[in-house]
């Protein structure tokens, strides 16, 4: 069966035309689908073969790649690919917010007594640096370019952020399963619930840009460039970390709301 076919087989039946659940079935097969291979080995306690890193590798442009398809079909790839004029000025308010916040989380944790080993954790590998480009090319065209608008028109300024970010959070499934073959449950549902709250964050920002996937693309990449590792042990980081997230997802959503009531007037 094409691609094509798929896609046609996935919408009939719907009442309505967006595409969104032929979309999410997309996103999350096709990645599921190729981080497979790597995750069932290190589930078997076995190193990770040359192709099946390389199909995990390929797996972070599920989202994107939906977006793709089903936009052609819709025939509005420009408004999924195509807006990216904004100004510099957002775009490197975007690269640096997520280092902004772990830095205050860091200040507050350093405030109660708490020991920072490290500020900033940049980059040292060719793989991180990679990711920094490749997880926001394969992502951000399908969460922000294609499903965000459609979950925003659906459930409105707050909860709409907020269910992309239930299936993007979900998206990790997979990627939650470690080298040596660990899957805490505890770890992936507060993967998904802090990504459910920088929805919200970046739902603002690319709201506020006129939906500019170069805002996208950016913040997106802030967050690879600066990953925030937080030992298990040092567990008021982490909380403190999810608690400023938290701050500041609650901000944007009010300012999202007040900025969608004035265009409503």
């Amino acid at each position: 069966m094409t691609t094509r076919r798929i896609v046609t087989v996935l919408d009939q039946g719907r009442s309505q035309s967006d595409g969104l659940a032929t979309f999410v079935v997309l996103a999350w097969g096709t990645t599921w689908l190729l981080a497979l291979p790597l995750a069932a080995a290190w589930l078997r306690g076995l190193p990770g073969e040359p192709w099946r890193i390389a199909l995990a590798g390929l797996s972070a442009f599920g989202p994107s790649s939906a977006a793709f398809l089903v936009a052609r079909r819709q025939r509005r790839l420009g408004a999924v690919f195509g807006r990216f004029r904004t100004s510099p000025i957002w775009v490197a308010l975007a690269l640096l917010t997520p280092l902004f916040l772990h830095l205050v989380a860091k200040l507050v944790h350093l405030a109660f007594g708490g020991r920072v080993t490290q500020w900033f954790w940049l980059p040292q590998t060719s793989a991180q640096v990679a990711a920094l480009f490749v997880f926001s090319l394969g992502e951000e065209f399908g969460w922000r370019g294609f499903a965000h608008p459609i979950f925003l028109r659906r459930y409105g300024p707050i909860l709409g952020p907020l269910a992309t970010g239930l299936v993007w959070g979900i998206w990790h499934l997979f990627y939650s399963i470690a080298p040596d073959g660990s899957f805490h449950l505890a770890g992936f549902a507060l993967t998904v619930l802090e990504l459910m709250l920088w929805a919200v964050v970046i739902a603002w920002l690319f709201e506020r840009t006129n939906r500019s996937m170069a805002v996208a693309l950016a913040i997106h990449a802030g967050g690879h460039l600066d990953k925030a590792r937080v030992s298990a042990e040092d567990w008021r980081l982490k909380a403190l970390t999810l608690l400023v997230l938290a701050v500041a997802a609650a901000i944007a959503a009010r300012a999202f709301s007040l900025r969608s009531s004035g265009e409503a007037c």
